[in-house]
C-alpha cells in the first residue's frame, strides 16, 4: 500500500463549514492506513497548486495528536 495524504487544505474548508462528518471521515482513512504500516503526509496545496509536505505522522500517537489538534476547532 501507499502512504496516505491529508490536503491540510481540505481539513480547514471542512472545518469552516463545520463538517464533523467529513472530518472523521478523512481521519479514519488515515487512521486505517496508519494501522496497516504506512505513513499519513500533511500536504498543504499552496497559490501556485504546488503540493509541500510539511509533516508526517508515523505512529498512532502522532496521529491522535493531530486529530485532537483537528477536532479542538469544531
Amino acid at each position: 500500500m501507499e502512504d496516505y495524504i491529508i490536503i491540510v487544505n481540505k481539513i480547514e474548508e471542512l472545518q469552516t463549514i463545520g463538517d464533523v462528518a467529513g472530518i472523521e471521515e478523512l481521519l479514519g482513512k488515515a487512521r486505517r492506513a496508519i494501522i496497516g504500516g504506512n505513513d499519513v503526509l500533511l500536504v498543504r496545496i499552496n497559490a501556485a497548486g504546488e503540493q509541500e509536505v510539511f509533516d508526517t505522522l508515523r505512529n498512532e500517537a502522532d496521529f491522535e495528536l493531530y486529530r485532537e489538534r483537528v477536532m479542538k476547532y469544531m
